[in-house]
């Protein structure tokens, strides 16, 4: 399931706040993708979760009416 994800990713996306690239997981995708399995299990077993994934870069995008209603 892991290794069809991510072999749907886009290539050549913007990086996150990790800085690694969608190529950097796409192309290995056979390689890692079973360690990445194996990683989200513990955490998801362990409820534990690494604080780096709870990080985001988050863009708003205001729809014409917000964007109306902060132009006073």
């Amino acid at each position: 399931m892991v290794k069809a994800k991510l072999l749907k990713l886009k290539m050549n996306e913007a990086p996150g706040v990790d800085l690694v690239g969608t190529n950097k997981l796409v192309e290995p995708a056979d390689e890692i993708s079973d360690n990445e399995a194996d990683l989200f299990n513990k955490s998801v077993i362990s409820g534990e979760v690494h604080p780096d994934w709870k990080l985001a870069n988050v863009t708003p995008i205001l729809k014409r009416k917000e964007i109306e209603c902060v132009q006073l």
